[in-house]
């Protein structure tokens, strides 16, 4: 091979031309020194090498000259190039899918052996730059193609073609929205795909797995926010108008359903109303039932009547029948268990069953008929149970109360039969809670809050701490759900039981303690999670041996499959779910609450600290209530979130502090307090 020689080479799936510059023999293998058509020299291995015509360029000519000879002769070969038509020469192969044919020796099937030798080379330029028809084998040697492959490749292609179109009609679309806020541009098909890499970002921070991908997207729309990269996220989300800049990031985060199905929301309006005479049922419409509930509430699962006899009570619990409307493996029940319960969050509820089941067909409304599972007990003066039964029955509520207007009634010097009834069972729920306190059960009695936004606008509610009709109602729920789990336990029927280990330290009362705040806070980290179970076992808080939960069917699926089992057992004296199944529905009623109540606390400690947004550098109120490490943390007195104080020194357990809020961004789940100058 003459120094100068024009020779052809495959460089990154392309045809490259090149000057021979000198012919290296090392030991391994053949090198050639080359020029190559930018004019930079290169090395070539020898087996690389795909074509060396008979023509040579004098290398004494200048550098410039020696590139225009290589670009005349790019300019023949592209020019025979764009006249090949690859699908006519596999016409002529097709049949030999097997065979492998020099680069060559195609040219020949489409050009003469007359034509110029760099002619000859746009037919490997057209192989090489479209794999459509042929696939190389080896180095200048192709196959020619099936027809599916054919097929499947222009179907790739038209993928990719689409891809490319959604992804400059994303980008388009989201760089308009930046530059003009506000513009009403409908969302792109295909928009979601690249949506969802920023919208992870968004929720999961640094520890999401497709971090890098949503950043580029981010860069690549020119969208500049401020914070953290995945806070930079959340406001392009905001400014595209796919997020709110409240977004309850938390029903994300833990996937809850915010939306029935249309067939499930038609399948729950379908539903005939309960009428009387179902078979099963006893009438106990003579009975005078009554509920205690909040004034907003709109699912009423329970209702109560007592009456008195010979100095002995009988008080019924009537939970409403679900499972009359919600069949056990229906469309509504499968609906029921992909929720598992009813979230609460400061915006509203997120029911577990449609609204014409759970605020209409299927709740204790005062004036109708309803379906129950009526749970009644005799009890004596000290609270011991002499008798108890568990009834299908048929009630009509008498009256509904408000939990203000039953506290109301306990206070009056009214005689009327509901406030004696309300009077009757505030006696039984004493000495009930005086027999679980003797049994070794744990009362925290913390304050409680109720937090909603309307508009944009936060309410903090407190909730009386000492309302008799709240622990009323309260302790009739518990004396049920126990009788629930008694009833399973002693005829061994399989159930779903809720237990609670023991602390591994020892609670102390409450007046060991400088106030109930601290009491509180402290035997709440004592405390060990409640777990569902198939196996009866004692709940240390609550002072049972054993335990259920049967009383929140409309709220709770847990409940309703509990309904279920003891409703089959009453009427055929058989189980209706055996113990396996009901494992594998405690392990869904376990996941589905647990993410539940992280997702409603998350949310409403999200709206506390909006609500403190507005009050940054206002003097609010305190207690100290936990002392860590030398440091002091303060529980708010209007929210009761708990703050670490910054304060050079840590202040005594119980003490009343006034302090200013340093710095709150509910985004971010930040909040800092000092104490005010007087206090310091």
């Amino acid at each position: 091979m003459q120094p100068g020689t024009i020779v052809a080479y495959r460089e990154r799936g392309h045809l490259a031309l090149g000057l021979v510059e000198k012919v290296s023999l090392p030991p391994a293998k053949v090198q050639l020194d080359l020029i190559g058509e930018d004019g930079k020299k290169s090395v070539l291995a020898l087996d690389r090498l795909l074509f060396e015509s008979r023509l040579t360029v004098p290398l004494s000519l200048p550098l410039p000259e020696l590139k225009k000879r290589l670009q005349e002769t790019r300019t023949q070969i592209d020019a025979t190039a764009q006249t090949i038509d690859l699908k006519e020469l596999w016409e002529l192969v097709r049949e030999e899918t097997e065979a492998e044919f020099p680069w060559d020796e195609l040219a020949g099937y489409l050009l003469s052996s007359t034509e110029h030798a760099f002619a000859r080379l746009g037919v490997l330029d057209a192989l090489l730059r479209q794999n459509l028809y042929f696939k190389e084998k080896k180095a200048g040697i192709f196959s020619p193609r099936t027809e599916d492959s054919i097929a499947e490749i222009l179907r790739q292609h038209q993928l990719e073609q689409e891809r490319l179109r959604m992804q400059q009609a994303f980008f388009s679309w989201a760089r308009e929205r930046v530059t003009t806020p506000g513009t009403p541009t409908p969302i792109p098909a295909g928009a979601d795909r690249y949506l969802e890499p920023i919208k992870g970002f968004a929720l999961n921070g640094d520890f999401y797995e497709k971090k890098l991908q949503a950043q580029k997207l981010i860069e690549e729309i020119g969208f500049r926010g401020k914070g953290h990269p995945w806070d930079v996220a959340f406001q392009l989300l905001v400014t595209l108008g796919i997020w709110e800049e409240d977004e309850e990031l938390s029903l994300l985060r833990y996937q809850i359903p915010t939306r029935f199905p249309s067939e499930i929301v038609v399948a729950a309006e379908a539903v005939p109303e309960f009428t009387a005479g179902c078979a099963g049922y006893d009438d106990l419409t003579s009975l005078f039932t009554f509920t205690i509930d909040d004034a907003d509430t709109t699912e009423v699962d329970d209702a109560l009547s007592v009456s008195e006899e010979a100095g002995v009570t009988r008080v019924g619990v009537h939970i409403t029948d679900v499972g009359f409307f919600v069949p056990p493996d229906s469309e509504l029940d499968k609906a029921a268990l992909a929720r598992g319960t009813t979230v609460y969050l400061p915006r509203g509820k997120l029911p577990m069953l449609p609204p014409a089941l759970s605020e209409d067909k299927a709740s204790l409304i005062a004036g109708h008929l309803r379906p129950t599972l009526s749970f009644f007990v005799t009890i004596d003066s000290a609270g011991a149970i002499s008798n108890e039964e568990i009834r299908r029955g048929v009630i009509r509520v008498g009256q509904r109360l408000s939990y203000a207007e039953a506290d109301a009634l306990l206070r009056s010097e009214d005689n009327a039969a509901i406030t004696a009834a309300l009077r009757r069972l505030q006696q039984v729920a004493q000495t009930r809670k005086a027999r679980r306190l003797a049994q070794g059960a744990i009362v925290i009695d913390g304050e409680e809050i109720k937090v909603k936004v309307h508009e944009g606008k936060v309410t903090v509610t407190p909730l009386p701490n000492e309302s008799p009709s709240r622990t009323l109602v309260g302790e009739c729920m518990i004396l049920a759900n126990e009788m629930a789990a008694r009833y399973c336990r002693t005829h061994h029927l399989p159930a779903l039981y809720i237990a609670q280990p023991p602390p591994d330290e020892p609670v102390l009362p409450a007046a060991s303690f400088p106030t109930q705040r601290v009491y509180v806070q402290t035997t709440r980290r004592l405390m060990k999670p409640s777990q569902i179970g198939t196996t009866p076992t004692p709940h240390a808080a609550l002072g049972l041996q054993v335990y259920t939960q049967a009383t929140s069917p409309l709220r709770r699926y847990h409940d309703l499959q509990m309904h279920h089992q003891i409703k089959h057992h009453l009427e055929h004296g058989t189980p209706l779910f055996n113990s396996e199944r009901l494992q594998v529905i405690a392990a869904g009623a376990q996941e589905s609450s647990t993410a539940a109540k992280r997702c409603e606390r998350e949310s409403t400690r999200y709206w506390l600290l909006r609500s403190l947004e507005e009050k940054k550098g206002q003097t609010i109120s305190g207690q100290v209530v936990r002392e860590y490490n030398g440091r002091s943390f303060v529980e708010l007195d209007e929210t009761l979130i708990v703050a670490p104080l910054t304060a050079n020194m840590a202040l005594p357990l119980g003490t009343e502090v006034q302090l200013v809020i340093n710095h709150v961004d509910a985004r971010r789940d930040m909040l800092s307090v000092r104490l005010t100058a007087g206090e310091q």
